[in-house]
């Protein structure tokens, strides 16, 4: 391993030259907070924070050529109804400049993607995706921020993705909704368990 680290060495130091960020530098509103070459990885880690907002930003430099990204959200949930994980289906379904039904479901049959989802956590709401395409990646990038930060969150949304009672057929009441059927889908899964 130290050889190997001794050979990405020269490579860290030419990452550090392809950005030639300083400490406490301002780029686009974030501040370099630290900086760390990954050997292992061969990637070089960028650590920021925005100064007007003190969001967190983490970007990480690779000769990769899949582009990832993800926005998290910090989303502790107040009770066990699954709010947090109905919002997450709620803000892919129309935004503000994507106001059509699913935009993120019509993404996933036009997109050159490499990876394109969404998942709540335990206290968390993760949105991330990748694409070797430079176009595709900023559209999905255009797609993803206003879908999480201008989501037109619909009552007739709600309604499909939320939990509900309907009547089936005749008059039996079933519980259903699009996260309710997941989830029932999730714990009935016993590799779930293990």
């Amino acid at each position: 391993l130290k050889g190997l680290a001794r050979g990405y060495s020269a490579k860290a130091s030419e990452a550090n030259k392809n950005y030639g960020f300083k400490p406490n530098q301002v780029i686009h509103g974030f501040k370099l907070e630290a900086s760390q070459y990954i050997p292992i990885y061969d990637m070089m880690g960028y650590k920021l924070i925005h100064t007007k907002t003190n969001a967190k930003y983490v970007h990480i430099q690779s000769s990769n050529k899949d582009n990832a990204f993800a926005i998290l959200f910090r989303t502790p949930p107040g009770d066990n109804t699954g709010i947090c994980h109905i919002l997450e289906h709620l803000s892919l379904c129309g935004s503000r400049k994507y106001p059509v039904r699913d935009p993120f479901f019509n993404m996933l049959k036009r997109s050159l993607n490499t990876y394109m989802n969404a998942w709540t956590g335990s206290d968390f709401t993760m949105y991330p995706f990748s694409s070797t395409n430079k176009k595709d990646f900023e559209n999905l990038l255009s797609v993803y921020l206003d879908a999480t930060f201008f989501p037109l969150l619909k009552y007739e949304d709600f309604l499909q993705e939320g939990h509900r009672l309907e009547f089936e057929g005749g008059n039996k009441l079933q519980y259903n909704g699009v996260v309710y059927n997941e989830m029932k889908g999730a714990m009935s899964d016993q590799q779930e368990y293990f």
